[in-house]
């Protein structure tokens, strides 16, 4: 049985009552998800990645997505080691703030129109992306 086939006798009661009439999801629809530890360590690897290693400032549309770091706050409290990630991520990190600093430096830098942005809207995109690291 192939664990993707909807006929499967294995899935999920979830799964077998979902309306199937609905044209179209809204953003916030909820939906079910069921991931394997696996599948939750590496999503949760990818993001970290894409939001404090990948030096493309093209990545900063994802490292800054509210619904990015929502789904990084649910992977994580999803994780077999969540109050130790919870506990890891309370605390700031100076290497991946000076990362994230730098990296939105050259975004603005690269911009073929500069905008001015008030020192809070500034902030606020600082936080988002340093998501789930606090800001020191």
């Amino acid at each position: 049985m192939n664990k993707h086939d909807p006929s499967s006798s294995h899935e999920h009661e979830a799964y077998k009552n979902m309306d199937q009439t609905k044209a179209a999801s809204g953003e916030h629809d909820v939906k079910p998800v069921y991931l394997t530890q696996g599948e939750i360590n590496a999503l949760q690897k990818a993001i970290m990645f894409l939001k404090f290693e990948c030096e493309e400032t093209d990545s900063l549309l994802y490292a800054g997505s509210p619904l990015l770091n929502s789904v990084l706050e649910k992977v994580r409290d999803a994780h077999d080691y969540a109050e130790y990630t919870k506990d890891f991520h309370s605390r700031p990190n100076e290497y991946v703030e000076r990362f994230m600093r730098a990296k939105l430096e050259r975004s603005y830098a690269e911009e073929l129109a500069p905008r001015e942005r008030t020192a809070e809207q500034l902030a606020e995109i600082l936080g988002a992306c340093m998501y789930p690291f606090p800001v020191k």
